[in-house]
Formats: structure tokens, C-alpha cells, sequence
């Protein structure tokens, strides 16, 4: 996978704590099947060995699928372990030191959600960012919701592709790429479904 053929379509982020005491890998393989287009781990527990484990088990579903696999927040993992790429926030490191420690051909995410977040993007090193919550979403409840005016507005002015996150669902996620979005992200819809195939299809479906 070379960041050039990134396809930020439908972007499951496999987050272990919302898959209903399911192994992680198994519900990423279950989403594939559904056809997600790109695979974060988001793991906030800290426990580096953990990380590392589900990450493997991770890029072993993906293996020969050409989807890529993106880690959230740890750099230096994702380059030790060769992952498609590494996903940052705002407080995290800077997205130069990232783009030096995963390398040139690697994917870079961001997450930006103001207008100086935007201003400051270098489409040399970053190759999407993130913004929302489009929607209320119980992942970051306290944080403001954009809505489609807002996160139109940003789109407008963002050099790189613009995934939208927060409360997507496959009954609104069509809006989401009303509003300009290259791609829409979703965690719950997908990891708490019963079915995470099924939920992907639909949610694919909705967009497609």
C-alpha cells in the first residue's frame, strides 16, 4: 500500500473496547468482508503490548486485501511493525516528526476541526485529515458538533482529502458526502453491530 492509492471511502476505526468482547481482528475481517476501504486501530488503553498484538493480528486479516492498516497515535509502532500508515491528533506529535519516523511513501492522517487546523495542513506531509463530530457521537460527547454548514465550510479550504467522523450511521452518512466529504469514518455502527459485515455493506451502500 503507497499513500498515493489511499481510498478513504468508508474507514472503519477498530477501536477494542466497542467491539462487544470480540476480538478485534475478528471484527475488522467481518468489515472487510463488508467492504471497508481503509482500517484504523484506535487502542487508548497505553498497553504497548496490547497495541502491538492486536495490530498484527490486524494487518494478518489484511493481508493481500490491499486495504490499508493505519495505527492511531503511535508512530514509532507503525514503523516498526511496516503498517500503511499512523493517524495523529492535534496534541500528538507534529505531523513533520511523524512523516520522518513512518517515512516518505507511508499515510499520514490528521485530525483537524478548526479553521487554523486547516490553515496550518501541509499536503506534503499529510495525506487526509479527520474532522467532526459531524454528528452527537458518544465517543467525544463534550466535543462541539460541526454539523454540515461548518464542516462544509472546512472542506472548502482544505489541500487534502477530508474524512468525515462523529455519529455517522447509514441513515446519515449520505450527508456527510453531501457536505463535501471524501470519505466518511465510523467506529460504533460498524464494532458494536451484531453483524459488522452487514453494517459495513449498509453503510457502504448508503454512500455508493
Amino acid at each position: 500500500m503507497n499513500r498515493k492509492n489511499f481510498n478513504p471511502l468508508l474507514y472503519f476505526i477498530a477501536d477494542p473496547s466497542c467491539c462487544l468482547g470480540r476480538p478485534v481482528a475478528d471484527v475488522v475481517a467481518a468489515a472487510v468482508r463488508g467492504g471497508v476501504t481503509a482500517v484504523q486501530l484506535r487502542d487508548k488503553s497505553g498497553d504497548l503490548v496490547q497495541i502491538k498484538e492486536e495490530a498484527l493480528a490486524i494487518q494478518l486479516v489484511l493481508e493481500g486485501t490491499n486495504i490499508p492498516f493505519i495505527l492511531n497515535d503511535h508512530a514509532e509502532l507503525a514503523a516498526e511493525i511496516n503498517a500503511d500508515g499512523v493517524h495523529i491528533g492535534q496534541e500528538d506529535l507534529s505531523a513533520d516528526q511523524a512523516r520522518k519516523i513512518i517515512g516518505p511513501d507511508k499515510i499520514l492522517g490528521l485530525t483537524a476541526f478548526t479553521p487554523e487546523h486547516f490553515t496550518a495542513l501541509d499536503p506534503l506531509s499529510v495525506d487526509y485529515v479527520g474532522t467532526g463530530p459531524f454528528f452527537p457521537t458518544l465517543t467525544k460527547p463534550d466535543k462541539a458538533v460541526l454539523g454540515f454548514d461548518k464542516f462544509s465550510e472546512l472542506v472548502k479550504n482544505s489541500p487534502v482529502p477530508v474524512i468525515g467522523i462523529g455519529g455517522i450511521t447509514p441513515e446519515n452518512a449520505a450527508q456527510v458526502m453531501m457536505a463535501g466529504a471524501h470519505g466518511v469514518a465510523m467506529m460504533r455502527s460498524i464494532s458494536e453491530s451484531e453483524d459488522p459485515c452487514m453494517a459495513a455493506r449498509e453503510l457502504l451502500n448508503s454512500i455508493s
